[in-house]
């Protein structure tokens, strides 16, 4: 019950979110942005788990394997969302001089998209939905989403279809090896934060 609670609270806050991204940047422009489909992604994860569980209260099964995975890879796309807002983003407009916390964390939707949808998403996959036998090498499929962002968002950047959104994306402004480092960094990155939520859920089964 407390699983198809927090996927229902899950499912309505990323509705309203959606709804505020695109009445801000418009439907093709607000789908430019990570943060925006990565939270799409939580929210279609937590939709399908919500009608498994549902199911399971009356005696059917709970989700599939492969619905456990999608709400993994939402779960480590949603925290690569948070730490970069935290530790890259808001530092950098607080150093611009302008308030990076309200506007990172408090102004419009931003709560919902870089916080509260991260850490319920997350918290709600290690508790309940997680395949907690997952290994090093299956935890690559966290990186699945972030990797086929980032195969259309360089090209389109190199294309001059995209102005960004993100500073490490805009190819144009910066040499070539320094684009090179931010993918590296990045991927890598990404990769270390598939395994928290892989990790705690197999820490939680032990306990």
């Amino acid at each position: 019950m407390l699983a198809i609670f927090i996927n229902v609270l899950v499912v309505l806050l990323e509705i309203w979110a959606l709804v505020v991204g695109i009445s801000i940047n418009g439907v093709p422009d607000n789908f430019m942005y990570y943060t925006q489909c990565s939270n799409l992604l939580g929210a279609v994860a937590c939709a399908a788990c919500l009608v498994t569980e549902v199911r399971a209260l009356r005696g059917g099964t709970g989700p599939s394997r492969l619905l456990r995975w999608t709400k993994y890879a939402a779960s480590c796309c949603l925290l690569m969302t948070l730490v970069v807002v935290t530790f890259v983003f808001t530092p950098m407009i607080e150093f611009a001089g302008q308030p990076g916390f309200y506007l990172m964390f408090v102004d419009g939707a931003k709560p919902v998209t870089h916080l509260i949808g991260p850490l319920l998403v997350t918290g709600s996959y290690i508790a309940f939905e997680a395949d907690r036998a997952m290994t090093l090498r299956q935890s690559l499929v966290g990186l699945v989403p972030t990797i086929a962002y980032t195969a259309v968002a360089y090209p389109a950047n190199i294309a001059r279809l995209w102005d960004g959104p993100y500073p490490f994306f805009q190819v144009w402004n910066m040499p070539l090896w320094t684009s090179v480092l931010w993918f590296v960094v990045l991927l890598a990155l990404s990769f270390a934060l598939c395994q928290v939520p892989r990790v705690a859920a197999r820490a939680l089964a032990r306990t």
